[in-house]
C-alpha cells in the first residue's frame, strides 16, 4: 500500500500588526511557521494505516521553497518513510495542484490524504483540485475510516454538520480530506526530530515533471489583505422613562443598579455566618 500525504507549511499570525494594510505584506518576524494542523491529522492517519498494513509506505509531499522543509521534517519525524519537496512556489491552489498531482502520478499511489483546509488561506480547494487532475474519487471531511485491504475498499464517515454524519464506501485508489476529529496526532520524540534533521529531502524541479510555463496558470489573484472587523458588544441603553439626570447616572454606572451602603454587622462568628447565608438566599445567590 503506497500512501501519499500532501502537506503545507502555514504561518500563524499571532500579532495583529503583522500585516501591513497599505502594502499587504506580512512581517515574517511576527509569524510562527508550522505544519498545518489538518495536514498533521492526515499524516497521523497515513502512519496508522502503514502500521496496520504490511509492506506499506508513507510519502510526504509539499510544494514550495526551502523554508517549507521544516514542515516536511516534522511530518517525517512523526513516522513517514520519505519526504518530497517540489521546488515550486505559487499562491494559487490550482497551479500548485498541477505540480502536486504530476508528482503524485509519477510516484505512484493507492491512497492520497490532504487536510480539509489550510488554516492560513481557508481555501478548502487543494484536495478537490488534485482529485480532479488525477481523475480519482474524492471523499471530503472524513472523521472515521475502516480499510478493507483485500477488497481495496474503504468505508468512511463524513462530518456533515450539526452532529450529522454520512457513511461512504469508496474504491481505491482515492483521495481523502480529513477533519480534525479523525484522530489525535502523535508528538514526535526528540531523537526522531534529530534524525529527521539529518534526512535528505528529495527535491523535484518542475521542469523534471514536464510542466510547461503555459500550464502554470493562476486562476486567482490576491488583491487586498485586511484584518477582521472588531467584534461588536452590547451597549447599555438607559430607561427612557427616567429623568435626564437619572439617565446620565445610569449610563455612567453602566446600567448597574445603585445600592445603598450595607449595614455593619456585629455578633459572634455563628451569628455573622447566619446573616451572610440569609442575605445570599434573599438575593437568590444560593
Amino acid at each position: 500500500m503506497k500512501i501519499v500525504v500532501c502537506i503545507k507549511q502555514v504561518g500563524f499570525v499571532y500579532y495583529p500588526a503583522a500585516v501591513d494594510l497599505a502594502t499587504g505584506e506580512i512581517d515574517l518576524g511576527k509569524i510562527v511557521f508550522m505544519l498545518n494542523p489538518y495536514d498533521e491529522v492526515a499524516v497521523e492517519e497515513a502512519i496508522s494505516i502503514r502500521e496496520q498494513v504490511a509492506n506499506s509506505e508513507v510519502v510526504i509531499i509539499t510544494a514550495g521553497g526551502p523554508e517549507t522543509e521544516k514542515a516536511l521534517r516534522y511530518a517525517f519525524a512523526m513516522g513517514a518513510d520519505r519526504m518530497i519537496r517540489i521546488n515550486y512556489v505559487s499562491a494559487d491552489s490550482w497551479s500548485t495542484s498541477l505540480a502536486l498531482s504530476v508528482a503524485i502520478e509519477k510516484n505512484g499511489y493507492d491512497m492520497v490524504f490532504c487536510g480539509k483546509k489550510a488554516i492560513d488561506s481557508n481555501g478548502n480547494q487543494m484536495g478537490s483540485f488534485i482529485a480532479e487532475r488525477l481523475q480519482i474519487p474524492q471523499v471530503s471531511g472524513i472523521v472515521s475510516m475502516d480499510l478493507a485491504v483485500s477488497e481495496r475498499k474503504v468505508i468512511v464517515e463524513r462530518y456533515l454538520g450539526k452532529g450529522d454524519r454520512e457513511e461512504v464506501e469508496c474504491d481505491l485508489p482515492a483521495l481523502f480530506t480529513v477533519e480534525m476529529a479523525l484522530n489525535d496526532p502523535r508528538y514526535p520524540t526528540l531523537p526522531k526530530r534529530f534524525a529527521a534533521e539529518k534526512k535528505v529531502v528529495e527535491i523535484i524541479d518542475p521542469k523534471a515533471l514536464g510542466i510547461s510555463p503555459e500550464q502554470e496558470v493562476s486562476l486567482t489573484e490576491i488583491r487586498k489583505i485586511s484584518l477582521p472587523r472588531p467584534k461588536t458588544r452590547k451597549v447599555f441603553t438607559p430607561d427612557s422613562s427616567l429623568s435626564a439626570a437619572d439617565r446620565i447616572k445610569q449610563m455612567m454606572s453602566g446600567g448597574a443598579k445603585s445600592r445603598e451602603a450595607g449595614d455593619v454587622l456585629e455578633g459572634t462568628p455563628e451569628e455573622l455566618a447566619g446573616h451572610i447565608v440569609k442575605f445570599l438566599v434573599q438575593e437568590k445567590v444560593v
